[in-house]
């Protein structure tokens, strides 16, 4: 839920907000303290105050030798007065509806590089949070939130029409957040408002509905496409397939494809299957065919205006060292057809080869209504059997009532066959089945090229928006194995050739936080195939990318043992609500995320987070927290992520949309970095 409540937040015990530094240190929150850099202190240990109030702020560089001091900057609502090198007063908007906030900075002056951030939080008239109630089932135990932004506490909580479904209460809380909890006894829809009131008087209504669904009925209902990645029986496991799910009785019918280390199988009919809800919006799905039984548990995203849930994700319930994790995504009937794919595609694949070596696999093809195909070209990263520019050729069949299909491909000598299931005209849901021994263990995705819309095919262009670049890998077999990388790439000059780049990487037991790297060359082809250099820890690297459209697509990372493969994914560029600024990224968005760590590359850390909320820097969860300046130019968050089990470790985000975070945690010598994707 929504931590609209949280007011005069207290920070940690010497309220010290560490700077970002981008040789050895990170985290810039007010958990983790480092020996270098700018130290930031708020009077009384908050970062919360109210309108019309002031806050003194202290800061010193961490450096004895350095007498130079700070420079203050700041974004957002108020006001700093009475700025020196060491202190600055931060003055409160005398009028705020809600909550607002202000980002402060102070930087060395003698290296601007050292700096530190903190997120001042105003609290004004309380206003209603949009609220955002997953369906009850009867007989199930219940707890939805319900909350409004500002105020002053306590709150007094009260009911004044409509009715609660029976067998829920409200909690009696006296801060800006309520629940709405208890055992749901009967079906039904219901509709109510709750008015919030707080010290001084001042009242927000929220209005809500809840549906009440029977007891066997699944929150995912409808026909979906899934995918998991990750680890069975000591080895990689990819898994595939197409359920439909009863909006009744939550029976699971549909097909499926399997592949690990002992066993391939291919367009597996499901002979039972179960989705059930465990609570609010998290539950179990359970697919049983002759195979065996696999049982993953999910966690899905609010639900649309019509009640239809359209994504979720998934984690895989097993003993031992089994793990991993993937995506439950509603598949779109219109796109199936009894005809091949035909159009251009670009794709992108990732997994382990015949001797367990990380890599990934990128290309582009054109087909036609035969399913034949042509113009295609195909870049790897795999060690054992490399390709860089290849004449790719092969054919696709037409899909079946579940849509699923396979894709043969071919380049040279090397060959794959591979399963892929429609999700929507645009994106289908790869997967390698070829049952041969050693074959590479590998899934992804495949998407519909639409080419760079002004100029009418592609060019430099294509990359004159900004894009989010991850990319997963993972060399050795010693713990931590993992190499992740979470950047932006944007500034672009097509003319020139040349664009910056933002990158965090996470690389075994080293990392390296918010390296800028400047006017870094980059060709686009009007294939869509594309090339760049970045220079990386000193050193020049080489990536071939495949766009499926503006600033999205397919990346590999070439010559490195970890063989990292990832996504671009196009950064959005339009206005964000509250209040809606174009170009600006804010530090808190709307409604409840869904959290998943993404193609999983050691056995753990995999992560699923039912309930996630960026709220003024911080990221709340049952299963995770942390706490993030966000830099309102490139969306990009600097901070700490705890999490169940695992403690704090620095991490980072990058703001793709207004419902999509990606967050890099990074790893250390016990521990191995992982990304994670948050959507909504």
């Amino acid at each position: 839920m929504l931590a609209a409540g949280r007011i005069l937040l207290s920070v940690s015990a010497a309220a010290i907000i560490a700077a970002c530094n981008t040789n050895t240190n990170r985290g810039v929150t007010p958990t983790v303290g480092i020996d270098t850099g700018v130290a930031l202190e708020t009077a009384g240990d908050v970062t919360g105050i109210y309108e019309a109030t002031t806050l003194a702020l202290t800061a010193s560089v961490e450096n004895p030798s350095n007498t130079d001091g700070v420079s203050w900057t700041m974004t957002g609502v108020g006001s700093l007065t009475g700025t020196t090198n060491s202190t600055a007063t931060y003055v409160a908007p005398t009028t705020v509806t809600g909550e607002a906030d202000a980002l402060i900075t102070a930087t060395s002056i003698a290296n601007p590089a050292e700096y530190a951030s903190v997120t001042i939080i105003v609290s004004g008239s309380p206003v209603n949070n949009t609220p955002s109630l997953f369906p009850a089932n009867v007989n199930i135990p219940y707890a939805g939130g319900l909350s409004v932004a500002g105020g002053e506490t306590p709150f007094t909580w009260t009911q004044i029409s409509g009715t609660l479904p029976p067998g829920l209460v409200l909690d009696g809380s006296t801060s800006g957040v309520t629940s709405i909890s208890g055992t749901p006894t009967a079906a039904g829809t219901y509709s109510f408002v709750l008015q919030a009131s707080d010290a001084l008087s001042r009242i927000a209504d929220v209005s809500a509905t809840l549906v009440v669904n029977p007891e066997a009925a699944c929150l995912l209902s409808g026909t979906y496409v899934f995918h998991f990645s990750g680890f069975r029986g000591g080895g990689p496991a990819t898994h595939t397939g197409s359920l439909a799910i009863d909006a009744t009785t939550g029976n699971v019918t549909g097909i499926q494809d399997y592949k690990d280390t002992h066993r391939t199988t291919s367009g597996e009919t499901l002979t039972s299957g179960y989705c059930t809800n465990r609570e609010n919006n998290a539950g179990s799905l359970k697919l049983i065919a002759p195979s065996g039984t696999l049982v993953y548990n999910f966690a899905a995203t609010a639900p649309d205006s019509s009640g239809q849930i359209h994504s979720a994700a998934i984690q895989i319930i097993s003993s031992g060292s089994d793990s991993g994790s993937g995506e439950v995504l509603l598949q779109d009937p219109s796109a199936l057809t009894a005809s091949p794919l035909s159009g251009n595609f670009a794709f992108g694949v990732l997994g382990v080869d015949s001797v367990s070596a990380h890599f990934g696999t990128i290309g582009r093809f054109t087909a036609d209504t035969s399913g034949n195909l042509s113009a295609g070209l195909i870049d790897s990263n795999d060690g054992a059997s490399p390709l860089t520019d290849a004449p790719l050729t092969g054919t696709v069949s037409a899909p079946d009532a579940n849509g699923r299909g396979t894709l043969s491909l071919a380049s040279g000598s090397q060959s794959s066959t591979l399963a892929y299931y429609i999700v929507n005209p645009n994106k289908m849901l790869l997967m390698d089945i070829d049952a041969t021994a050693g074959t590479p263990i590998d899934s992804g995705q495949m998407s519909a090229q639409v080419g760079d819309v002004s100029a009418g095919v592609f060019d430099n262009n294509a990359l004159s928006s900004p894009a989010v670049m991850s990319l997963f890998g993972a060399a050795g077999d010693i713990e931590p194995v993992t190499q992740m990388q979470l950047g932006l790439l944007s500034n672009a000059n097509p003319t020139a050739g040349t664009l910056d780049a933002l990158i965090d990487i996470s690389d075994q037991a080293n990392d390296l936080a918010g390296q800028v790297i400047s006017s870094q060359s980059y060709a686009v082809g009007p294939s869509g195939r594309g090339t760049l250099s970045l220079t990386e820890y000193g050193v020049q690297s080489s990536f071939t990318f495949y766009l499926d459209g503006i600033a999205d697509g397919y990346i590999v990372q070439l010559g490195t043992a970890a063989g990292g493969a990832g996504l671009l994914e196009a950064q959005f560029q339009g206005p964000y609500a509250n209040p809606p600024v174009s170009g600006i990224f804010p530090d808190t968005l709307s409604n409840d995320f869904v959290g998943i760590t993404q193609y999983p590359q050691s056995h753990g850390p995999v992560g699923l987070e039912p309930l996630i909320v960026l709220n003024y820097g911080a990221l709340s969860g049952n299963e995770a927290n942390g706490s993030f300046a966000i830099n309102p130019t490139t969306g990009r968050g600097v901070g700490t992520l705890t999490a169940t089990g695992l403690g704090s470790t620095p991490a980072s985000l990058y703001i793709v949309s207004p419902t999509k975070i990606d967050v890099l945690s990074f790893g250390t010598r016990a521990v191995d970095g992982s990304i994670d994707f948050l959507f909504q």
